[in-house]
């Protein structure tokens, strides 16, 4: 039987953070990433995005929900970029309705 991997303790951070400061973003799916930079730099970049409504460009929900729209900018979008120190604290927050790489 295969053990369940364990969430990135970074990833329950970005969560708590959007939980309190974006209520619209609670249910979206969390992408980290590993940033390089100088050591004052910020460390990790967490990407999260959901659309408020339903497309009129016809991409499936359950396809737009983890990431892969073909849309690059929608006004339906809501997306929002954490960056983070290395440990844990959110140091920038971009919200935005582009679809981030």
């Amino acid at each position: 039987m295969a053990r369940r991997r364990r969430q990135h303790p970074l990833l329950k951070i970005a969560q708590a953070y959007l939980n309190q400061h974006m209520p619209e973003m609670a249910g979206a799916r969390l992408q980290l990433r590993n940033l390089d930079g100088p050591p004052e730099a910020p460390r990790y970049s967490v990407t999260a995005e959901c659309c408020l409504q339903a497309c009129p460009h016809g991409v499936a929900p359950a396809i737009a929900a983890v990431g892969k729209c073909p849309v690059a900018d929608c006004p339906l979008r809501c997306s929002v970029r954490l960056l983070l120190s290395r440990r844990g604290t959110v140091l920038h927050t971009t919200q935005s309705t582009i679809h981030w790489q």
